[in-house]
């Protein structure tokens, strides 16, 4: 999914709400784990409905297909599937995700210049590579967002223990 999203030039949010819809299809009882093309299939029609919630243009289904795929799905099916998984999740296709919580804490901030622009990328790439990990959602968005912005902040400006310790004892 997410390399189909790097493909097509989407935002950080369509890959974040795709994962975050195929994790929520994927822990409902109407899914069927022990047929191995439906995760596949699952897969795309996540991804095809994030695009359709977020993005501007979106691909036809059968070209969100792009990589070397085990199963290709007739457009019929995907859509089909993308019925199912809306009416598994009720409809709730406007999860807050940890990116809601990262562009509200860096609006709060202050943040409105160049750097902004370069941290929020920074915390999207570093973001896109956790949610990968199926481990990802043991956590709450705000923990993600919040551990996230923590290490860009810690890669940005390494901590110099000479001077911290300088300056808590008064020196410049």
């Amino acid at each position: 999914m997410l390399k189909v999203d790097a493909h097509y030039g989407f935002s950080a949010l369509t890959a974040v709400l795709a994962v975050n819809y195929l994790d929520r299809f994927m822990s409902s009882l109407r899914f069927q784990k022990d047929k191995p093309w439906m995760t596949q299939l699952a897969a795309v029609a996540c991804l095809s409905v994030a695009a359709k919630v977020e993005e501007t243009q979106v691909p036809l289904l059968l070209d969100l297909q792009v990589e070397e795929t085990k199963y290709v799905f007739e457009a019929k099916t995907i859509q089909r599937m993308e019925l199912l998984v809306l009416s598994t999740l009720h409809w709730r296709m406007n999860q807050v995700t940890p990116l809601s919580f990262l562009d509200h804490i860096i609006r709060r901030l202050g943040l409105k210049n160049n750097l902004h622009w370069e941290f929020m990328k920074r915390c999207e790439r570093l973001l896109l590579s956790v949610i990968a990990d199926s481990r990802s959602v043991c956590y709450l968005p705000s923990v993600l967002a919040t551990a996230t912005m923590l290490h860009v902040i810690k890669e940005v400006e390494p901590c110099n223990p000479t001077r911290a310790s300088r300056t808590a004892y008064g020196y410049p």
